[in-house]
């Protein structure tokens, strides 16, 4: 058994050493990238989860087995994220609020945070969080752990998520506390569905109440 763990962690080493390369690489190359880079890489990270789903669930994940049937980690999982999420959306629409007022009054404070798009871009949002889920706390998370006990795998896994939201400062910070708290109910209960949707709303409503930010209009556009 010993064998066999040291055999999986060296793999795992090998496997994350190749992938931070790749990453830091990615980042020098591409600062401030255009939409169509980020769908390249989602594809590339699609391709990766495809091809470990079966060693990720079977090898890596086994060693660390839920103690609870899959219903009940689901509602423990919607009673954990869901108040912070509505607490957290509450704040970023006041903070819309204030910014709009204070950029052109009462109609720019209307205007921002009065906008169906946002509503489209949560749907568009949910299937982009959702591969980021899968991937920072189904794949990398798992392999952290294998190497690393969970009070340093946990904070790692939502650190390394937040960096890639870098050059963007702020994005980064706020993204490193939400993937703290993400990695650490998924740690705990297994769960992506909650995570993906918490993820989706923090993100389209940051980028339009706090930004002031049209997703939509970006997507379309491809820029």
């Amino acid at each position: 058994m010993n064998s066999e763990h040291s055999r999986i962690k060296k793999h795992v080493a090998i496997e994350l050493c190749l992938l931070a390369v790749l990453a830091l690489a990615f980042l020098l190359v591409f600062p401030q990238r255009p939409i169509v880079v980020d769908l390249g890489l989602a594809v590339f990270a699609v391709t990766l989860l495809f091809f470990n789903i079966p060693y990720t669930r079977g090898v890596i994940w086994r060693r660390f087995p839920p103690t609870l049937d899959y219903g009940t980690r689901l509602q423990k999982t919607i009673l954990l994220v869901g108040p912070v999420t509505a607490i957290v959306v509450t704040g970023l629409l006041a903070a819309g609020v204030v910014l709009g007022y204070l950029e052109d009054g009462l109609n720019g404070a209307v205007r921002r945070v009065v906008n169906w798009h946002v509503l489209a871009a949560f749907a568009l949002y949910v299937p982009w969080a959702l591969l980021q889920q899968t991937l920072f706390q189904f794949y990398l998370l798992g392999r952290l752990l294998t190497l690393f006990p969970a009070t340093l795998a946990i904070p790692c896994t939502g650190i390394i998520y937040a960096l890639v939201h870098l050059p963007c400062v702020d994005v980064t910070l706020a993204t490193a506390v939400a993937g703290v708290f993400w990695t650490y109910v998924y740690y705990r209960y297994r769960v992506l569905w909650p995570l993906a949707f918490s993820h989706a709303l923090f993100g389209s409503t940051f980028y339009y109440w706090v930004y002031g930010r049209d997703l939509v209009g970006v997507w379309i556009q491809g820029s």
